[in-house]
This record gives C-alpha cells, sequence and structure tokens, in this order.
C-alpha cells in the first residue's frame, strides 16, 4: 500500500526535492510544486538574511552601536512580518520578534517551524550582539563615574 507522503512528494520534481533538502526542508511538509517551491524561497530568503549578517559581523571586528542593533533588529522584524513603530525601543522589537518566532514554532505547519528555527539563530545572535552592546556601554559608565571620583578625590571637594 502507498502512504500519503509518498503520493504527496510524487506531485514534485526530483530537482525541487533536492532544492528542499538541502535547505533543510521537508519534503513531505508540502504537497506541490507550488507550495514546495514557495517554501524554497523562504528558506533561502532567511538563510540568505543570516549569512548576510554573520559575514557583515566577521568583516567589522569592532564592537556594534546600539543604533547599528536597532536597525538590524528593525530588519529582522520586517523579516517575520512584525509591525514596529519608530519610537519603539530594542528591548520592545526584540521582544515582539521573540514572540512572532515562538509563535511560528508552535505552528503545525513544518515549514512555519522550519522558518522559526533559520529565525530563531538570527534573533539569538542578535540578541547575543545587543547583550555585548549593553556592556560596552555599562563598562564605559563605569569607568566614566570612576574618573569622576578620582576628580573629587584629587581637587579636595
Amino acid at each position: 500500500m502507498t502512504s500519503i507522503n509518498s503520493i504527496q512528494s510524487n506531485n514534485i520534481s526530483t530537482a525541487t526535492k533536492m532544492q528542499l533538502q538541502s535547505l533543510g526542508g521537508d519534503v513531505t511538509s508540502v504537497t506541490s510544486e507550488s507550495e514546495a517551491e514557495a517554501l524554497i524561497a523562504k528558506l533561502k530568503a532567511a538563510k540568505a538574511g543570516s549569512q548576510t549578517k554573520s559575514a557583515e559581523k566577521k568583516e567589522d571586528s569592532s564592537a556594534a552601536s546600539e543604533s547599528e542593533v536597532l536597525s538590524e533588529a528593525k530588519s529582522l522584524a520586517q523579516a517575520l512580518g512584525v509591525e514596529v513603530s519608530t519610537n519603539d525601543s530594542t528591548d520592545e522589537i526584540l521582544s515582539a520578534i521573540s514572540t512572532k518566532i515562538q509563535s511560528l514554532a508552535a505552528s503545525s505547519n513544518p515549514s512555519d517551524q522550519q522558518l522559526a528555527q533559520t529565525y530563531q539563530q538570527q534573533y539569538n545572535s542578535l540578541v547575543q550582539e545587543y547583550q555585548s552592546v549593553q556592556t560596552s556601554q555599562n563598562s564605559m559608565y563605569t569607568a566614566m563615574n570612576q574618573v569622576s571620583i578620582n576628580n573629587k578625590y584629587s581637587l579636595k571637594l
């Protein structure tokens, strides 16, 4: 007896199946050639965004600024279809992105779950970069405070 998955996957060309598998897609999650091509396009877009971000980070060895992290967060939010205001803070945007990724991961649609995994990697990288910026800023403020205290002592204030 033929299984449903083998019937469904017979509607998809071998080249499309191979391309979908090479991108980490699940052939059994799609039922037609057009669905497979749409999933391939989504996976390519998500992976291209991830690769571009990692390539940019390797080129720029200096620490990112908070505005750069905010810009990257807005780009990721836009890719996920999350609406953000120009007044939203980085924390608010990251929270909205996390919520959207969690909803994709909880979806019963395997292609949404795969997209969630790809976007989760980008999100984790962005959060790590943001935490690094916050740590650098805190260190700078601590150093400035120490200089201020030393100046007070030296001036006997």
